[in-house]
């Protein structure tokens, strides 16, 4: 089918980003705007295009009224992969009759594509919107999308476009056993973390080893690592976990259901519960995650300096500046030598608004075993970005996945099923022509 090879043709283009820009072979970035166009001649001839930095790609398909504008948004960029592990190569888009195998198959070329395919096919049946949507794909989320998703903020800010809702890749569906009810959940992600990292450094003696101070440079950030990771930041309850929880409670039954209810009442006992797992963990306050460190030039030399880095996620409710308030107040002199990203959380969608009850119907439609609910998601989309030019923002990937399948996103064998690729198609042609 053609919708196979168009999403097999697009994994084949290696679309990866790269912190350094100078480090992205751009060529291939701007063949995979060509592919769209030689692709889909239907959309390109039905819809408007515009270029953010040469690579953002806008389309408007025109509505029936200058009502507020409707965006679903994408990116087409993927991180690096080589063929180890993999049985079949990251950028083979290999079809094995059942699956399609390859890098950005679920993240998140699946999803352009599919909201592409089912474009295409509802231009084919004559359908013209009730109001304007909006594509916006991003070329550098996996990055920060800094010079993707970022511009085109700008853009439609500097041009007055503000979005009834936006619509990005996010939450699936998954097995509730994991949450202790038996439906499926089709978890929607109303907010997100605010997504920073930063580089530490220490300074230490330098010389030889053999006469070594105190404590080194190295020695005084292994102490800072170890003091961080033992002292995380408080937990709480959140609007968004609460939010989560009182969705479950129609699926308890008892004293259970009663607390679920009443999240305030028994928040001291719930965090205790949901602090056992690391995913439910990470709902409940701001993370803090050492990923990288460097120092030394010889086994036998003490260095000058030792960094490190330490990738923070912040919790609605938290600020950059008060995660920095509680690391000095564990009593380390720590330099910040680079400030790779900086993001505050973001805004909290609302759970009774135009564009959740719009999702949550679709999902009833296309997942009908499924319970659709709200969450915080706590990666990263580009969708953060666009607070300031949509009323909400819905984070929702309309994928049925697997615990496992959901570890090959950014990990080894990444693929998508042909039932879950054509239900993504399904999923957004109905969500387009079911618009009110």
């Amino acid at each position: 089918m053609d919708a196979i090879k168009h999403l097999q043709d697009a994994i084949r283009l290696a679309t990866v980003s790269h912190s350094d820009p100078y480090e992205t072979d751009w060529s291939v970035f701007r063949e995979f705007g060509e592919f769209l166009t030689a692709s889909y001649p239907l959309i390109h001839e039905k819809m408007e295009l515009k270029l953010i930095n040469d690579f953002a790609l806008i389309y408007r398909w025109p509505g029936l009224s200058k009502e507020k504008p409707l965006m679903l948004t994408a990116h087409y960029d993927v991180v690096a992969a080589t063929d180890e592990d993999w049985e079949y190569p990251p950028f083979s888009g290999h079809d094995d009759s059942e699956r399609i195998w390859g890098r950005g198959t679920l993240d998140d070329k699946g999803s352009l594509i599919a909201i592409m395919e089912a474009a295409n096919s509802l231009l084919e049946a004559d359908y013209v919107p009730p109001y304007d949507i909006y594509f916006a794909f991003g070329f550098d989320e996996e990055v920060g999308g800094e010079l993707g998703a970022k511009e085109m903020a700008r853009y439609f800010l500097e041009n007055g476009i503000h979005f009834r809702y936006i619509l990005d890749e996010g939450g699936a569906v998954t097995d509730g056993k994991s949450l202790g009810v038996e439906p499926d959940l089709a978890v929607i992600g109303i907010a997100e973390k605010g997504n920073n990292s930063f580089r530490f450094l220490f300074r230490g003696d330098e010389g030889h080893s053999s006469m070594p101070p105190q404590s080194t440079a190295i020695g005084k950030m292994a102490a800072f690592i170890h003091d961080v990771e033992r002292n995380p930041p408080k937990a709480r309850m959140t609007d968004t976990l609460e939010a989560t929880i009182t969705a479950l409670a129609p699926y308890k039954s008892g004293v259970e259901a009663f607390a679920l209810r009443n999240p305030k009442l028994f928040s001291p006992l719930i965090s205790k519960i949901l602090l056992k797992n690391k995913q439910t963990a990470a709902m409940l306050r701001s993370t803090i995650a050492f990923t990288m460190t460097e120092a030394g030039t010889g086994h036998n030399v003490l260095p000058r300096t030792a960094t490190c880095v330490a990738n923070i996620r912040i919790v609605q409710g938290d600020t950059v500046a008060g995660i920095f308030d509680h690391l000095k107040s564990l009593g380390h002199e720590f330099e910040i030598a680079d400030e790779i990203m900086v993001n505050e959380a973001t805004a909290i969608s609302d759970v009774n608004a135009e564009g959740m009850l719009h999702t949550k119907e679709i999902i009833a439609r296309v997942f009908p075993d499924a319970v659709a609910m709200p969450y915080l998601m706590v990666g990263g989309t580009d969708s953060r970005f666009y607070d300031q030019v949509s009323d909400n923002v819905y984070r929702f990937l309309p994928n049925k996945l697997s615990g496992s399948e959901l570890d090959t996103v950014h990990g080894r064998g990444e693929y998508i099923s042909h039932e879950n690729f054509f239900k993504m198609i399904e999923f957004y042609r109905e969500f387009m022509f079911q618009l009110k």
